[in-house]
């Protein structure tokens, strides 16, 4: 059948279908793709630099560090309270709040000045906030003159309208140094967002204004109720980690492997060699995050400190991951070939006279072709669940909007999807699936082995990534059934190779997703290679 033209023309029009489908449907499921990103890495350093000069901002001659980030408390509070992600997408598209926001940290070793200056997607300064010592001298003002002072700086330097604005809450704070910090935050009367509030903060410290933050205030009953939900996804999803480790790892890897090395039935060479260059790819992801990872730098500690901390994490990351990629590549390669002959080696599928075959083709092509119709049953699903069902999951929870801060952007999704396509086809399908074909072919009734295996695989691969925010706790245990039977069927009939181009490609357009909503200078250099390098 597989081999018949006709089964093959189906098979491209159903998944043409199925992608024109997802794409026409995908902004309204997933409203990221609505995100109006204009402004890069570059540019929001070269302006909060700009900033910092014409404001006195300190410190002086800093360091930087820049992050792409999202609220996502606001996020999810918007879509599980406040009007669901049709509201959600109508704040990403309007002006009374940017949840997603460029910041610029500047900063120097050893000085407690610091400031943290935010942008808004397309680049409009949204607000800042200086951090002073508590010791640095300054006037003890009064909170009417402190308030003008914050009036005046804001009129001059921000586009906000404190007119349509109410006072709601006012403190100060007397410091070592003498000074007085006043704090005035601000509510908007005339709209709100479910039970949140739109609020503006201002600082004054001293004599002059150090912070203006927008945010929503959040009632705290909505807060405790999340948290609650919070800890049932890690509570799945940590009971599915002990399964990994005790069914995969140790029994099928380990015990699995102990049986195959006394028949010398153990092939070991290139899968040693694919895990050290994952790992090593994950290891550049971590330089790659570089500008990131300064986000989080105490300046009480030296930057030397700091960095040869981060530069050992992701040795560590290397050499742990390398262990566990090569043990969990050698399992499921020499399991597969002993339970599954008829398969394609792994490590020779793209050898030259393998690569050459109708065979190689075809499963090739297929693994592309699977994305659109998985894509479309995502979107699907995304909403039936909610209008029928009362699920919920983020709409941006499967992708990082801070890939757009990295040096390299398009080299992290590449990297994380290389290393989830190989490492979870191996240790969540042929691993488990191997190992039962070849118990029952010890014990006798296979293929009831093997259905026990597909349906064991399936459950612990959802609930391997159940810590994903959803609700109910078990929808993404349960989203993830479906796709993981396919997985495993692909397995059961053609081998890892067409599942992990599937897995692997399907996961960079995920991952991706950030690169191909900015419209910031340069950025179809990285769209062109994420593609390029998907389909090689």
């Amino acid at each position: 059948m597989f081999r018949k033209p006709v089964f093959w023309a189906v098979f491209i029009l159903v998944s043409l279908i199925c992608t024109a489908w997802a794409v026409m449907h995908f902004a309204e499921a997933f409203p990221l793709v609505t995100l109006d990103v204009k402004m890069d890495r570059a540019g929001a350093l070269d302006a909060a630099e700009d900033l910092a000069l014409e404001r006195d901002w300190g410190p002086y001659s800093p360091r930087h560090a820049v992050g792409f980030n999202l609220d996502s408390g606001v996020q999810s509070f918007v879509e599980l309270e406040a009007g669901g992600k049709r509201a959600w997408g109508e704040m990403i598209q309007g002006d009374l709040y940017s949840p997603y926001t460029w910041n610029v940290r500047l900063f120097r070793e050893g000085e407690t000045n610091e400031t943290l200056i935010r942008f808004r997607p397309d680049g409009t300064p949204y607000g800042f906030r200086e951090r002073v010592a508590e010791d640095d001298p300054g006037p003890s003002l009064g909170s009417d003159e402190a308030r003008e002072i914050a009036h005046a700086a804001v009129a001059a330097g921000w586009t906000v309208n404190l007119i349509g604005y109410d006072a709601v809450e006012t403190s100060h704070e007397l410091r070592p140094g003498g000074r007085t910090d006043h704090t005035f935050v601000y509510e908007r009367p005339d709209v709100q967002i479910g039970e949140g509030r739109y609020r503006l903060q201002l600082v004054v410290s001293g004599d002059r204004l150090t912070e203006l933050t927008h945010f929503i205030k959040i009632p705290e009953a909505f807060s405790r109720r999340y948290q609650k939900m919070r800890a049932a996804n890690n509570g799945i999803a940590t009971g599915a980690t002990f399964a990994i480790a005790i069914l995969y790892l140790a029994g099928g890897c380990a015990v699995g492997l102990f049986f195959l090395m006394r028949e010398r039935w153990v092939v070991w060479k290139p899968a040693v060699k694919w895990a050290i260059v994952i790992a090593f790819l994950q290891m550049l992801v971590v330089f790659n995050q570089w500008p990131l990872l300064w986000m989080g730098y105490d300046t009480a500690i030296s930057e030397t400190t700091f960095a040869l901390q981060q530069i050992a994490i992701a040795l560590a990351q290397l050499v742990g991951m390398g262990a566990v990629l090569a043990l969990s590549f050698i399992a499921a390669e020499s399991l597969g070939r002993k339970a599954f002959p008829q398969h394609i080696q792994l490590w020779r599928a793209w050898t030259g006279k393998v690569a050459a075959t109708r065979t190689m083709l075809g499963q090739t092509i297929a693994g592309y072709l699977f994305i659109g119709i998985f894509f479309a049953y995502e979107v699907w699903l995304y909403f039936f669940a909610s209008q029928h069902l009362g699920w919920w999951s983020p709409s941006s929870a499967l992708f990082d909007p801070d890939v757009l801060a990295n040096f390299v952007p398009w080299l992290t999704s590449i990297a994380i999807s290389l290393q989830a396509g190989f490492w979870e086809e191996c240790l969540f399908r042929a691993v488990p699936i191997a190992s039962a074909a070849l118990l029952g072919k010890r014990f006798g009734k296979p293929w009831l082995w093997i259905t026990g295996a597909m349906l064991l695989q399936a459950v612990i691969f959802g609930g391997g990534h159940a810590n994903y925010p959803a609700q109910p706790a078990y929808a993404r245990l349960v989203e993830l059934i479906i796709p993981a039977l396919g997985f495993g069927g692909l397995y059961l009939l053609f081998g890892l190779v067409p599942a992990i181009i599937f897995h692997f490609a399907f996961d960079v357009v995920w991952f991706a997703m950030p690169l191909f909503a900015a419209e910031t200078p340069g950025i179809w250099f990285d769209r062109g290679m994420v593609i390029l390098i998907t389909l090689i």
